[in-house]
């Protein structure tokens, strides 16, 4: 219904595809092309149209960049796409680098000399990446060169069509706040700053600002535009006004002006004052054309606000989590009898997974592609399954299972690791586990005065692997959309999380442990941030986080020996919790599968 299980590598185009490149950038004088991951709204999903970093290839992560050079090639990815990279794309052609480690640009130094030409699309840049290419190229004396037509666009000759979906309105009843408000307290913020305009070029962001959703991406409901927001709180939209029907621009409200796509350029041009633009998601398109008049360089206002829920998209995320958390509980009951047959595999379990969610007949999509690996391949942390990937459950294996529906009412997104009975578990993975589920309760349980960031808070969910010299290479928590985007930021609970958690975010959970080609481990929930109750000293605004997940943590993987007496009272609460709300809603199976899952230790 909403994911397919295609294996996106194909050795013969990539070769293809390289060629044409080359050949392409040889007749216009380039000795480099830099490919990224993102579109012209640097957002984390893209439509088909738009996937050029997958066309060239085959990578269909959420996050990487390619660079080709007239004799060399490489794709650059993060930590979660070291290990799913080489099965996706043609080791041959591409080197494998990960990011962490060298940067595109410092790969580029090395294989570039004096005055060779890089080229770039500055549609698909951001200002603070063009920025980084031109210190590079004054610091090596080579030319950047600013293409105007994509090589790619003009090669890639069976291109899809862009998405133009139907606009939709989104229930002010759900978010607690009507545009009309968000723009008018918007505008004065930019007023008070002495600013007369600032660009909104993330689509998530025009969502919520105008209160509509879209269809354009998978898994993420906005409809791909960008926006002029004014001091005054006037708003000018520009997207196809066919798109847009009556009935949805009444529900947007008075200062609301529609203009096709195309005319944002001119638009741009006739700016006045002081205009705010955000240098880490503005392509840097949008700023050349920004003429006479003098631009600001700060966050979209949008995206604080964002981020901090309203009572009513607080409301709405327990309800989503609620029925997500039935048929979830029903997919693990149906999982732990079915499971042991030999019969089930990844793509059946992604599969369930999805009907039990779909039976609830309130979801829209998922949130994202299903993670569904077990053994070896939960140990690929973004792990896509497909059909040349796909591997039969067996007893004694750990089955890893991160997967999330979108609802009117709320996102969610969540991963549990259970055993499949019949054999023990593999050696060492019961230690790991209690481990990652330490640093999850940890978390969890945590207080903090407000102010405290998430880098700071990061350290609480991975002191009990590091204890016994492990770690993860992700974050342990991101910020997650009311039906909007899963992985929304500006917060999250990383080594480089800056941001300072506020009552409403809403932030995931999820430590995790992979031992390479045996199993991984993942505990992730969602939970959102309040005041602390119940705090003793009262000069002090403290904080804490309540969980929004409804979900048992598979006791069969828990070492109870080294849980702490309060680390078994937050288990048994939490799954005290789980039980006395799910289990109404659930059939009987089920309900006999939970009562048993969630028995205190």
């Amino acid at each position: 219904m909403f994911q397919d299980f295609e294996d996106p590598k194909d050795a013969k185009n990539t070769a293809q595809h390289v060629k044409l490149l080359r050949r392409t950038m040889s007749e216009n004088g380039l000795d480099a092309f830099i490919v990224p991951r993102e579109d012209a709204f640097q957002g984390e999903y893209v439509p088909p149209a738009n996937e050029r970093l997958k066309w060239l290839t085959g990578f269909g992560g959420s996050a990487g960049v390619a660079v080709v050079t007239t004799r060399q090639a490489a794709v650059f990815v993060d930590g979660r796409y070291i290990l799913q990279a080489p099965d996706q794309v043609d080791t041959n052609i591409f080197e494998i680098v990960p990011i962490a480690e060298t940067s595109p640009l410092k790969w580029l130094e090395k294989k570039l000399r004096k005055n060779q030409r890089i080229g770039i699309d500055p549609k698909l840049h951001t200002l603070a990446f063009a920025g980084a290419v031109e210190k590079l190229g004054q610091r090596n004396g080579l030319d950047i060169e600013y293409v105007a037509d994509n090589p790619i666009d003009r090669i890639w000759v069976d291109r899809p069509t862009m998405p133009e979906t139907q606009v939709i309105a989104h229930p002010n009843r759900l978010a607690g706040r009507t545009s009309f408000d968000k723009r008018r307290d918007i505008g004065r913020q930019l007023a008070e700053a002495d600013q007369s305009a600032m660009l909104v070029t993330q689509p998530e962001n025009i969502a919520w600002l105008l209160n509509i959703r879209g269809n354009d991406v998978p898994h993420t409901p906005f409809a791909l535009s960008f926006g002029i927001l004014r001091a005054g709180g006037r708003f000018d939209w520009f997207i196809n006004p066919a798109r847009i029907d009556a009935k949805t621009r009444r529900h947007i409200g008075d200062k609301l002006h529609i203009h096709a796509s195309d005319k944002i350029a001119a638009a741009l041009g006739k700016l006045k004052g002081k205009v705010r633009l955000e240098p880490e998601t503005t392509p840097m398109w949008f700023a050349a054309l920004v003429k006479g008049t003098e631009i600001v360089h700060g966050e979209d206002l949008c995206t604080a606000a964002k981020a901090c829920k309203t009572k009513a998209e607080i409301k709405g995320a327990k309800a989503a989590h609620l029925r997500d958390g039935a048929a979830l509980c029903r997919f693990l009951c149906w999982l732990d009898a079915y499971g042991r047959t030999g019969k089930i595999n990844e793509i059946d379990a992604a599969r369930k997974a999805e009907a039990f969610r779909a039976d609830t007949g309130k979801l829209r999509d998922l949130s994202f592609d299903t993670i569904s690996g077990s053994g070896p391949n939960g140990a690929i942390v973004h792990y896509r399954v497909t059909h040349a990937t796909n591997r039969r459950l067996r007893p004694g294996d750990l089955y890893l299972i991160d997967s999330g529906g979108q609802y009117a009412d709320g996102t969610t997104d969540v991963t549990r690791t259970v055993l499949i009975e019949g054999r023990p578990p593999p050696r060492g993975a019961i230690d790991a586990f209690t481990r990652v589920l330490r640093g999850h309760i940890a978390l969890a349980a945590a207080r903090f005065p407000a102010g405290t960031n998430g880098m700071q808070l990061d350290t609480l969910a991975r002191a009990p692997l590091w204890a016994a010299g492990q770690d993860f290479d992700h974050g342990t928590g991101h910020g997650v959309g009311s039906y909007l985007s899963v992985h929304e930021g500006p917060q999250r609970i990383s080594k480089g999380g800056m941001i300072a958690m506020a009552p409403g975010m809403i932030v995931s959970n999820e430590p995790g442990y992979y031992a390479t080609g045996r199993f991984g481990i993942r505990i992730e929930n969602l939970q959102y941030v309040r005041a602390a109750k119940n705090v003793g000293d009262k000069h002090r605004d403290m904080l804490e986080f309540d969980a929004l997940t409804l979900a048992p943590i598979d006791h069969r993987l828990i070492d109870r020996s080294a849980l702490t007496e309060e680390e078994k009272l937050w288990l048994n609460t939490y799954h005290a919790d789980v039980l006395g709300k799910v289990k109404p809603l659930v059939d009987t199976r089920t309900a006999r599968w939970l009562e048993k899952a969630c028995r205190q230790i």
